[in-house]
C-alpha cells in the first residue's frame, strides 16, 4: 500500500512515520510538509519515504505522484505558536481540510482518511479550541470520503520538539495525579502520542464505515 502524511514532525506524526517506516504493508509513504522529518540514517525501511516539501497554502493546487491508499493528518498547533486564533484556524482546521481535498482529487474508491482531532470536539462549543475542531471535523464528513477515522484524543503526552509550557505543566501534573484518572473520569486521562499512533496504524487496517470516531477511551483500552 501506499501512505502519505502530512503533520509528520509533530509529536504523534514522528511516531507514526516511524511506525510506517517499520510495516512491511507500505511500500511507499509520502511525507508532506515544510519541514523534512529527521531520520536515523539507519533506520529499517528509510528508503520507502519520499518528501514531498509544500506550504499548507499549496496543497490545494498539488497532486500526489500516484494514488494514495492510506492518508494520515496529524497537524496540530496551539495558538501561541500559530500568533493568533486566524492562523491557528489556517493549521488545524484549513490545513487539514486541504490535505482532505488533496486526497480526494484522486478519487481512490477505497482510500482510508486519518485525521487528529481533540477530546470535546464541538462546533457549538464556547471553548474556541474545540469549536474549531468541532467545525473541521463537520465539513470533513461533508467530502464524503470513502472511509474517514477521526481521533479525539486527549491531552498529548510525550517528548515534543517544540516547548509547549502549558502541555509541560500537563504532563507534570499528570505524573503526580495519574492515578484518579478512572471511572468517569478515564475518558479525560492524557495519552502518550506513540500509543495514538499504534492506535492509528492499527485502525487504518479495519476501516469499515464511511466515519468512524475513535474517543480518547477506546484509544486507551485498546493499548
Amino acid at each position: 500500500m501506499i501512505a502519505a502524511i502530512i503533520g509528520a514532525t509533530g509529536l504523534v506524526g514522528k511516531s507514526l512515520l516511524e511506525l510506517l517506516l517499520d510495516s512491511d504493508k507500505y511500500q511507499k509513504i509520502y511525507v508532506l510538509g515544510r519541514s523534512q522529518p529527521r531520520i536515523n540514517e539507519h533506520h529499517f525501511g528509510k528508503e520507502k519515504l519520499h518528501y514531498l516539501a509544500c506550504e499548507l497554502d499549496e496543497l490545494h493546487e498539488m497532486n500526489l505522484p500516484e494514488p494514495i491508499d492510506h492518508g494520515f493528518c496529524c497537524l496540530g498547533t496551539t495558538i501561541k505558536q500559530a500568533g493568533s486564533q486566524q492562523a491557528f484556524i489556517e493549521v488545524d482546521k484549513l490545513g487539514v481540510l486541504a490535505f482532505a481535498k488533496l486526497l480526494k482529487r484522486q478519487s481512490h474508491p477505497t482510500l482510508v482518511l486519518q485525521v487528529i482531532s481533540a477530546l470535546d470536539a464541538n462546533p457549538q462549543s464556547s471553548v474556541f479550541y474545540n469549536r474549531v475542531k468541532g467545525e473541521m471535523e463537520q465539513e470533513l464528513r461533508l467530502l464524503h470520503l470513502p472511509h474517514v477515522q477521526i481521533f479525539q484524543p486527549s491531552l498529548l503526552i510525550g517528548e515534543r520538539a517544540d516547548s509547549r509550557t502549558l502541555e509541560q505543566i500537563g504532563q507534570w501534573l499528570f505524573c503526580l495525579t495519574g492515578f484518579l484518572f478512572i471511572g468517569s473520569l478515564k475518558k479525560y486521562k492524557p495519552i502518550n502520542g506513540l500509543q495514538v499512533a499504534k492506535v492509528m496504524v492499527d485502525s487504518a487496517q479495519q476501516a469499515s464505515k464511511s466515519v468512524s470516531v475513535i474517543s480518547n477511551l477506546a484509544m486507551h483500552n485498546q493499548y
